[in-house]
């Protein structure tokens, strides 16, 4: 997958998975976990995507699997390498 941090960055802050981007946030305040995602090796999975909320928040859940679902599908819709 060769999607860009940048990319990644903005699917975060459209899916706002704990909310803080709707709180007034900046559009980057998920750069910490897209970096986090990015390190991931292979196809990233839903539980990867969930685990790197929980533990950057301190919060099972913090990213519900829908959410997940949601990033992990952008995350191939907008691969700059396909």
């Amino acid at each position: 997958m060769a999607i860009t941090r940048e990319e990644l960055i903005k699917i975060l802050a459209e899916a706002d998975p704990v909310g803080l981007i709707a709180k007034g946030a900046p559009k980057t305040e998920y750069a910490r976990e897209a970096d986090a995602i990015l390190e991931l090796e292979g196809v990233v999975t839903l539980t990867e995507i969930t685990g790197v909320f929980t533990v950057s928040f301190s919060e099972p859940g913090a990213c519900s699997r829908e959410t997940a679902r949601w990033i992990a599908d952008e995350m191939v819709r907008r691969d700059g390498s396909r």
